[in-house]
């Protein structure tokens, strides 16, 4: 059976999934994919930065709508508490070319594209049978098998089909976690004109630091006073606390004691405005987000493939979950266009993105040492010392959408 004709099965109903879908059937494959959640997942999202090439490429293939709304960030600054100065001291100003997006609109693009039959939400799946060359089982909960030439691994960090291409992997614990939170645009304390919009404000401190941004909204798009503020904060958690299982705490789980530990962190460390930016959030709707990453020997196994999050996992600092498993989409659909059998379409799609991957992963590993296990004291930093420490921090790679030091830009 030809590529075009081919049946395949996809775990994994979020982002990545939906991608994958989307590509796969643009080459002719009969896809289904399984998402064991029901009701949509808009909700679930953050901030993600798509990179301009890459936005084309997905409007060209039409993947995205060019009417899609973005909020362009044409700087980072890094910003230093200075005494009493409510919005703090800027202590580094990075050009950057990016367009910032909502997870929960960007996912919504690509699900709205599928059909009705092709996405069955609500179903569990309880195994994966790897038949080698002849293809794949798929076992959902109550016994039901479904076979397919081809399924496809998007189930995120805590994938069970990874362990099916490559037993034992499993992400390890970075050691520190991501405090997060958001809401709509008119909670922001004012005045806000000059600090937030048009920019990624980055809040320094010993041991880590915060990302504020802009996101378009899901229902007012990139209107003012309409959109979404979102903040994180990389920082260690309290002294004794691991997270050592892969987990996150979503909004209305995360304990008292990491409430307190954060707020005192904001207190102490953040500029007095940027302090208040964040205590707009209620407890009740925070989000912890324990760090890990993946490093992966291969994506394939059979016909039994990792895409997105399944596959390598990568630390938030390179900005790159959602561009990797956009890339990893892109790759299948160009393997399955270029090949006549699956086999020698893995092969090619293997050798792209697991490499790829892996290198984003030990880029993540320097950036989280830079900038949060190993923090340099910032304020005392020179422009050219801010150069010097970025070109240390990325060893001659770039970012999907980061800054890099103004000589590699």
């Amino acid at each position: 059976m030809s590529i075009a004709k081919s049946r395949v099965g996809i775990v994994g109903g979020s982002f990545a999934g939906c991608a994958v879908a989307h590509a796969l059937q643009r080459v002719g494959c009969d896809v289904t994919i399984y998402e064991r959640t029901r009701g949509e997942l808009r909700d679930r999202g953050a901030g993600v930065g798509i990179p301009a090439a890459l936005r084309d490429d997905l409007v060209s293939a039409g993947y995205i709508r060019p009417a899609m709304p973005v909020c362009p960030a044409s700087e980072r600054v890094w910003i230093g508490r200075d005494g009493d100065a409510d919005a703090g001291r800027v202590l580094w100003t990075q050009p950057l070319a990016a367009s910032v997006n909502n997870w929960g609109v960007l996912w919504w693009e690509l699900r709205k594209q599928l059909d009705s039959n092709v996405y069955r939400e609500g179903v569990a799946i309880t195994d994966i049978i790897n038949e080698g060359e002849s293809g794949a089982t798929v076992v959902l909960e109550g016994g039901i098998r479904e076979r397919f030439d081809l399924v496809v691994g998007a189930d995120g960090y805590r994938s069970k089909v990874r362990s099916v291409v490559q037993p034992g992997a499993r992400p390890s614990y970075a050691g520190y976690v991501l405090f997060r939170g958001n809401y709509v645009e008119s909670m922001l304390p004012e005045p806000h004109a000059a600090y937030l919009p048009h920019a990624l404000k980055t809040v320094v401190f010993p041991g880590g630091h915060a990302v504020f941004s802009i996101l378009p909204s899901f229902t007012g798009g990139a209107e003012p006073g309409h959109r979404i503020i979102n903040w994180t904060i990389h920082t260690k958690p309290p002294e004794g606390m691991r997270f050592d299982d892969p987990s996150s705490l979503p909004p209305g789980t995360v304990n008292e004691e990491l409430i307190a530990h954060y707020r005192q962190l904001v207190d102490r460390h953040f500029p007095p405005y940027f302090a208040r930016v964040v205590r707009v959030t209620e407890p009740q709707f925070l989000f912890l987000q324990p760090i890990y990453d993946q490093t992966m020997a291969t994506y394939v196994s059979g016909r039994v493939v990792l895409a997105g999050d399944a596959a390598t996992v990568t630390r938030p600092h390179t900005a790159s979950g959602a561009a990797k498993a956009l890339e990893d989409a892109l790759a299948l659909e160009r393997a399955a266009r270029g090949h006549a059998d699956w086999s020698s379409a893995l092969k090619a799609y293997d050798e792209e993105r697991c490499a790829a991957g892996n290198r984003l992963v030990e880029l993540g590993r320097r950036l989280g040492r830079a900038q949060v296990e190993e923090t340099p004291d910032w304020p005392s930093m020179t422009a050219e010392q801010w150069e010097q420490w970025t070109r240390a921090s990325l060893a001659g790679q770039k970012l999907y959408v980061n800054v890099v030091a103004s000589d590699e830009a």
